[in-house]
Formats: C-alpha cells, sequence, structure tokens
C-alpha cells in the first residue's frame, strides 16, 4: 500500500476512494520494470450500479490506469531507445506519465507530461518519484520549452481529436502514437509496429483494446 502518504498521494486517494471505494497500489509492471500508482486490482470484482459508472466515467482518473496504448508505446521505446535517446520529449496526454517514464529510462535528456487534469501532475510527480526521476508537468504543449519528440497514447483515436492532431502533426518535432486496432481512425498512417497490451487494472471492457498498433510522423 501506499507509503510513505504525503499530500500528494492523500488527494490521490481521496478521488479513489469517492469513486471506487477503493485505494492506490504501488503496482510494479514487470514487462517495463516500472513502479506506477494504480487503482487496486481488487476493484476489477466490485458490482457498480448504474448511477456509480455513469459517475466514474464522467470523473474518469485516468491518470489511475495503466492504459493499454500508453503501456504498448511505453515498451516501444523502451524497444527502441535510439528515438529518444539524448531528446526532449513531451508525453501529451500523459495521465499516469507511464510512456514519459519509460523515455527517461531509454535514455531521453528530459520529460515533460502534458495533461489537463491537475490530479494528472499529482500523479506524474509521485510515479516519477517511485522510479527515481524527474518529470516537468505541463497543461499545453506551448508550455513545454525545447520539445524535440512528442509522444502519444491512446488520444487521437477519437474523430473528435483528428484536428489536434493535425496540430500535434503541424510542430516542427516529430510525434510517435499508439492506439489500439479497435480505436483506429488514423489509419492513413502506416503502423510501424504491432504490440499486445493490457489495462491494468482491468475493470471490463478493454478487452478488445489489446492489439496496440505503433505510428510515426515526421521521423
Amino acid at each position: 500500500m501506499l507509503s510513505p502518504i504525503n499530500d500528494s498521494l492523500n488527494k490521490m486517494n481521496s478521488q479513489i476512494e469517492h469513486l471506487f471505494k477503493a485505494q492506490l497500489e504501488d503496482y510494479f509492471l514487470d514487462d517495463l520494470d516500472m513502479h506506477l500508482y494504480l487503482l487496486q486490482d481488487s476493484v476489477v470484482h466490485h458490482n457498480f450500479s448504474p448511477e456509480q459508472v455513469e459517475s466514474i466515467w464522467a470523473n474518469m482518473p485516468y491518470w489511475a490506469f495503466a492504459w493499454s496504448s500508453g503501456r504498448a508505446l511505453a515498451r516501444y521505446i523502451l524497444d527502441n531507445p535510439a528515438l529518444v535517446k539524448g531528446r526532449s520529449i513531451c508525453d501529451f496526454g500523459a495521465g499516469s506519465g507511464i510512456v514519459a517514464i519509460a523515455a527517461l529510462k531509454a535514455g531521453a535528456k528530459q520529460a515533460w507530461a502534458c495533461d489537463i487534469d491537475d490530479m494528472s501532475h499529482l500523479a506524474v510527480e509521485q510515479n516519477a518519484q517511485l522510479n527515481g526521476f524527474s518529470i516537468k508537468c505541463c497543461k499545453t504543449l506551448e508550455q513545454a520549452q525545447e520539445i524535440d519528440l512528442i509522444v502519444v497514447g491512446d488520444v487521437l483515436y477519437d474523430t473528435r481529436n483528428h484536428g489536434l492532431a493535425q496540430t500535434l502533426f503541424s510542430k516542427e518535432c516529430p510525434v510517435i502514437w499508439a492506439e489500439s486496432r479497435a480505436q483506429t481512425k488514423l489509419s492513413h498512417f502506416g503502423p510501424v509496429a504491432k504490440y499486445q497490451g493490457e489495462t491494468q487494472p482491468n475493470i471490463g471492457g478493454f478487452d478488445e483494446h489489446q492489439n496496440i498498433h505503433i505510428y510515426h510522423h515526421g521521423l
């Protein structure tokens, strides 16, 4: 369980307890050799009412999950460290910061975590500390300084975000992103790699998103 207790972890746990009647765990992802504070596994056995499910999705703490696409993208970076070595990267839609941490493990000189959720920033900072790193947080790409590479897990699949995709692609730095095969919408980009990834914890409805495609733009 959580140790040591601090204000950030208390705030993170408070949201988890409110939504799930559960707690966070220091979870070890052995496929990435990485620790993350994630929603505890036992939540998969909870029977949530329709009202609870609605509240969870309306206030989803994306930072409390290791989503399959982010997990696969982290693995891809660790398998191909030359992509990030010596570079300053920005993990866009960072959530837990799993991809940013993987980039630092692979030799990135600096990592930014870009997410509009303040709780994500707390989670990224705590998760970075768990793994012996420091990550800077921001809410917009414009706040991230001297970025050489943008990495994106599980964001661009939504057709509502295709305008965002074009914004990312218009930047001077390249983009690497991952999408579940079940969600891929930017399919005119050919994948450069295929992985399998499982969301942790898998609270249901995520099994179809285990097959992940990795894409490049500008590399």
